[in-house]
């Protein structure tokens, strides 16, 4: 797996959530049941500031590292900074599944994370859909999208201080517009599992 570079920071980016829903209709009446299952993933478009000769040469090795759809990167969502450091948030019991994630080790009775917070578990981005207070034992009950996918190991670490995905580029290639020495780039990847 490939690390971003450091030195080019996207000059926007946009994140969604692809859910793994499938919808059955009526022929009668038109009335939708809607199922949802896990395997619900990220997708993310990047476009890339205007690069300097150095930068150009960087961002153009670093896709061609990838060789395509082939291989696989960790991508930081700029876009959200995490809050105040809250303790060594780790899972508490395995085997968890589904839309919420029970932890421990965090710092006792405080608001340890907030509504849409970025946190990583075993390689998987998730989203925090609400207000997460650890109660008086450093314990907190996280509900989070997409839902997981791999049940986590029991003390698995919650990365909230720097959370990525796991990414693949969506196409073997990528936009990059030369004029003169400055270069600029767009990426469409989606997470990778």
């Amino acid at each position: 797996m490939s690390e971003w570079p450091n030195e080019v920071i996207p000059n926007s980016m946009s994140w969604n959530i692809v859910s793994n829903n499938f919808a059955f209709t009526s022929p009668f009446n038109n009335s939708q049941q809607v199922v949802g299952h896990p395997g619900g993933y990220w997708e993310c478009s990047i476009d890339l500031p205007l690069l300097d000769q150095q930068q150009a040469r960087l961002m153009s090795s670093f896709i061609h590292s990838l060789h395509g759809m082939m291989g696989t990167f960790r991508l930081y969502p700029w876009n959200r900074r995490p809050g105040p450091a809250a303790g060594n948030g780790v899972v508490d019991l395995g085997g968890q599944a589904g839309g919420q994630l029970v932890t421990r080790g965090w710092n006792a009775g405080t608001t340890v994370l907030r509504r849409g917070d970025y946190i990583t578990v075993s390689d998987q981005l998730l989203e925090v859909l609400q207000d997460v207070v650890s109660n008086d034992q450093g314990r907190a009950t996280i509900l989070v999208a997409p839902w997981l996918r791999v049940p986590p190991a029991n003390g698995a670490a919650v990365n909230y201080r720097n959370p990525y995905a796991v990414m693949r580029l969506t196409e073997d290639g990528a936009n990059t517009d030369y004029q003169g020495i400055i270069a600029s780039a767009s990426l469409s990847c989606r997470e990778a599992f």
